[in-house]
């Protein structure tokens, strides 16, 4: 017998605990970033034997990425999601309590272990409750975890004002992302069938257009990695002064952050081709136009303008990631590869820096946009033309199941 009309629809619920955990992961990291100079405190070291201790982060993320996809797909995301919600809390106190620079590296190599698992696991599973609720969430869920990485660096910032150590910092925040983050699981919907369509699964699971989409989130995240780590450089290069330079990565995060939340509707609206396309184009005439200038109030609405137009490509890419019967796989790889550009974008930027300038090394990141709107094509959905990609795809999951 059908449900009254007046019951909510299953995935209503799995929405809100899905974007809990995406707003999770940003408050754990954000606190993570805005307590690193404790750890290095704790440690006293120099940035060279901090770099030691924290390259297991992301070393971890690295490993744990492919396997999470391989265990989505038998297991579930929704089961992956729990277990590494709570893992990341739970090993996110870890290098507070360890005295030395190796047990430091292992601890955040465990963190970094939970972290990718959870990012690979939270992607999917945001892919299977839009399918739920029959429209786009995943730009917004992407919001949630940009604004949960601001409230944790806040959250960091005035705890070490006041004082409180790593440590207990850590313990109140991973206590509270375990705990929330296992409880919001519990109404998690279950992976449902791959598109029913063999022209859908077939087009998706093509190697060649998985390999596009790769480069994309590579690109993607190129661009962001080289704003975290040169836009407060390239400010302070152009004669900037220190606080105006600090501006840059805020005014990137505070943009990236809210054009998430307008990134569904327009997707809605304009399709993810022309979205991605137009995005990239905004990022790539934003930054080409501030290197030329060479003054920093160009610069600082540069970063701002860059963060809005990357904000609602890299959920776009994971969307398109995960159609298919592989989708878990699929996904993993897209993820690590875009994790791989956010690693490798600024060092390689500081290598070029060192040739030439940092203002020409960046032009790096105008060609890293540049091919995200070139290559925006790659995100048409399986089985649509140019003319109707912009109309939502059907709905093609069973009755979500309760995880």
């Amino acid at each position: 017998m059908s449900p009254p009309a007046s019951a909510p629809r299953p995935g209503i619920s799995a929405r809100t605990a899905i974007a809990a955990i995406f707003t999770l992961n940003g408050v754990a990291l954000g606190t993570w970033g805005a307590r690193i100079p404790a750890i290095q405190d704790h440690l006293d070291v120099g940035p060279g034997g901090l770099a030691v201790a924290l390259a297991g982060l992301a070393a971890g993320a690295l490993i744990a990425m492919p396997a999470a996809g391989r265990l989505a797909s038998r297991r579930g995301s929704a089961t992956v999601v729990r277990l590494a919600v709570v893992a990341l809390g739970l090993s996110m106190i870890l290098p507070a309590t360890m005295p030395a620079i190796g047990l430091v590296a292992a601890a955040t190599f465990l963190m970094g272990l939970a972290n990718g698992s959870l990012d690979v696991a939270m992607n999917a599973q945001g892919v299977e409750v839009e399918r739920a609720v029959r429209r786009p969430i995943l730009s917004s869920l992407h919001a949630g975890f940009s604004f949960g990485g601001l409230i944790g660096a806040g959250a960091g910032a005035l705890a070490a004002a006041a004082g409180v150590g790593a440590l207990p910092n850590f313990l109140a925040i991973g206590a509270t992302v375990a705990v929330a983050g296992f409880v919001r699981s519990r109404s998690l919907v279950a992976d449902g069938p791959a598109p029913q369509s063999a022209e859908e699964t077939a087009t998706a699971a093509t190697s060649r257009g998985r390999w596009y989409l790769r480069g994309l989130a590579f690109c993607c995240l190129f661009a962001e990695g080289a704003a975290l780590d040169w836009s407060a450089v390239h400010l302070r290069d152009i004669g900037a002064t220190a606080a105006v330079a600090a501006l840059a990565y805020a005014a990137f995060s505070v943009a990236m952050a809210s054009g998430r939340m307008t990134g569904d509707r327009l997707s809605e609206r304009w399709g993810p081709v022309a979205l991605a396309r137009r995005g990239g184009a905004l990022a790539t005439a934003a930054m080409a136009i501030s290197l030329v200038a060479g003054l920093p109030a160009v610069g600082l609405v540069a970063y701002l303008t860059l963060g809005a137009g990357l904000s609602v490509v890299i959920p776009l890419i994971f969307r398109a990631a995960a159609t298919g019967a592989d989708a878990g796989p699929a996904l993993a790889g897209v993820t690590t590869t875009g994790y791989l550009g956010l690693l490798s974008g600024p060092p390689l930027i500081g290598a070029v820096a060192a040739l030439t300038s940092v203002p020409t090394a960046l032009l790096l990141v105008v060609a890293a946009t540049a091919a995200v709107a070139f290559g925006a094509g790659a995100l048409r959905p399986p089985g649509r033309t140019a003319a109707t990609a912009a109309t939502p795809l059907p709905d093609t999951t069973t009755t979500a199941r309760a995880a």
